[in-house]
């Protein structure tokens, strides 16, 4: 069994508020899972620096703040390699508002895509019909902007679609790190016999 435990939104937004950054921490782990994808694995140096810049400071406020990113990256990397499929998401859980949550989702998925941008195997269009079709669902999702009434058939919606976006980043990554442990998944969720 894989030991996977990312920190929680909650703690990576009170570190983003304790080192002066408004910003969502759904939209750099979204960046992160998207160079994961894309194969780029950056080294805990290259990602501090990069959360850094993601929160526009010139260094982070201390130690326990490396710590926890450092958890993120590590874990998001276990995460994506889990053949139980645990990964998650680093959006805002059910403590916040549904719109609130649905806004880390398409921020999450506008950091996924803009890691995936300029990368060749994206542009040349070497992945699977499947994953093609998932990502411009990405970019479409990523373009919601309507408020969402907190009701039960949206929070229906929102879990069908997070789960998607989520399986999607797995299959992703499955796909495109060949020589990493494989996840055999579809993109509806369902690990497949």
């Amino acid at each position: 069994m894989t030991d996977y435990q990312q920190p929680s939104f909650a703690i990576i937004s009170d570190l983003f508020l304790r080192n002066g950054c408004l910003h969502s921490p759904a939209e750099l782990h979204g960046d992160l899972c998207g160079q994961l994808c894309a194969g780029r694995h950056p080294d805990l140096d290259a990602w501090l620096l990069q959360s850094a810049q993601f929160m526009e400071v010139d260094a982070l406020d201390s130690p326990d703040s490396k710590v926890e990113l450092a958890e993120v990256l590590e874990q998001t990397e276990i995460g994506l390699q889990d053949p139980e499929l645990g990964f998650d998401l680093l959006i805002a859980d059910e403590d916040y508002s549904l719109n609130e949550r649905m806004q880390t989702l398409l921020e999450w998925c506008e950091g996924f895509l803009s890691a995936l941008a300029d990368n060749q195997q994206f542009k040349d269009g070497s992945l699977s019909d499947e994953l093609k079709e998932a990502i411009q669902d990405l970019e479409q999702i990523a373009d919601i902007g309507e408020a969402l009434e907190d009701d039960e058939q949206n929070e229906q919606d929102f879990f069908a679609v997070s789960e998607y976006v989520r399986m999607t980043a797995m299959m992703l990554y499955t796909e495109c790190n060949p020589t990493q442990p494989q996840v055999d998944t579809d993109v509806s969720g369902s690990a497949l016999q």
